[in-house]
């Protein structure tokens, strides 16, 4: 599966696109971000198990936006049902799960790497206490800081890494059908290539992000639903994806539409 290498300036033209999918329905588009967001937080208060639940559905979540962005896309009604849709369809659940499960292994990988982290700052703390001289206080301390900076920089291309595979992962597993470990590698491949318009799109994200956050985070209740459809514009136009050409999606009852690749 082929992908375009777009200017920097598609990244202005994603959340531009994204918002003009969603203002059509705005009141919906708020009601799905509501229902996510209450799912994630109450998950996350359930001791243990409530996360690790909420880590290996939240791929599914997001790749019900993308649905109903797609729908958005489409000129049809947004529902409810959208959202819950991929974690619903026999063929798309289990690879979805799959990515979820794969944000879990990272999250372990990144809780090693703070271990190992405090483990050699204890370590280093202790020959601190028995060091003979203020040089070699001083030496340790310096030894020490270099570690956590090297800990921190490596926490932070685990980060980009892990960020750059799961960009467009979801939509790929949910509209190309293509197996999680694929559509990983394929989104790592696709956002080093448009390294800039991502990168801008990262920016204005961070500055919406500020503006959102004045009133109360209340902001972010509008900000969302147009961040997941320009997440969704920036894989149809990496992707090159036609706007014909649908096919409906294996779920029994309920109508959607998956582009064949």
């Amino acid at each position: 599966m082929e992908f375009k290498t777009l200017g920097a300036g598609r990244g202005l033209g994603w959340m531009g696109h994204g918002w003009s999918l969603v203002k059509g329905q705005l009141g919906i588009w708020v009601l799905l971000v509501v229902i996510y967001l209450v799912l994630e937080i109450v998950l996350q208060l359930i001791p243990f198990l409530g996360g690790l639940v909420a880590a290996l559905i939240s791929p599914g979540l997001v790749a019900g936006m993308f649905l109903a962005a797609r729908y958005a896309d489409e000129g049809k009604t947004v529902d409810v049902n959208l959202l819950f849709q991929p974690l619903m369809g026999e063929r798309t659940r289990g690879p979805l799960l799959t990515l979820g499960a794969m944000a879990i292994v990272f999250s372990i990988l990144v809780a090693l790497v703070l271990m190992a982290m405090l483990g050699d700052a204890m370590k280093g703390l202790s020959m601190s206490e028995g060091a003979g001289s203020a040089e070699a206080e001083m030496a340790l301390a310096s030894g020490m800081m270099g570690m956590g900076m090297g800990g921190m920089l490596l926490i932070m291309l685990l980060v980009v890494v892990y960020s750059m595979a799961m960009w467009f992962a979801a939509p790929l597993v949910l509209f190309a059908g293509l197996v999680p470990i694929e559509a990983m590698k394929l989104s790592f491949k696709a956002v080093l290539a448009n390294w800039l318009p991502v990168l801008v799109f990262g920016l204005l994200i961070f500055v919406l992000g500020i503006v959102a956050s004045i009133p109360l985070l209340l902001g972010w209740l509008l900000l969302m639903p147009v961040l997941f459809a320009a997440m969704y514009v920036s894989y149809k136009d990496v992707f090159d994806v036609p706007d014909e050409g649908a096919a409906a999606l294996e779920q029994p009852g309920m109508a959607s539409s998956v582009m064949k690749m």
